[in-house]
């Protein structure tokens, strides 16, 4: 029940953000050239330059948190391990400790 909410809402959210980037894109026709430093751009508008720098900021976004999330991943893979090897080694020590406790009783 939830599931077909969530996509409704899902798809009224994306509905509000595309007609605010058609009417941001359709107030802000003006051309311009973008002239960096060493680099001139080709004229266009001032919304496709608002649009693809976005672009750009959301890919790299999507570039920095997915290293972040590679590394904490490596970072959880190897605290398992080391769990792991732990929990091993405290089954040894009890199965020790165990034997001896029998040992001193008989």
């Amino acid at each position: 029940m939830l599931k077909w909410l969530k996509r409704a809402i899902l798809l009224v959210v994306l509905a509000f953000f595309l007609f605010v980037g058609l009417f941001f894109a359709i107030r802000n026709g003006q051309v311009i050239t973008l002239d960096l430093v060493l680099w001139q751009a080709p004229e266009l508008s001032v919304a496709l330059y608002m649009i693809i720098a976005f672009a750009v900021g959301v890919v790299l976004a999507l570039l920095s948190s997915g290293a972040l999330l590679l590394r904490l991943e490596s970072r959880l893979r190897k605290q398992s391990k080391r769990l792991v090897r732990q929990q091993a080694e405290l089954d040894n020590l009890r199965k020790v400790n165990l034997s001896s406790e029998l040992a001193e009783r008989e």
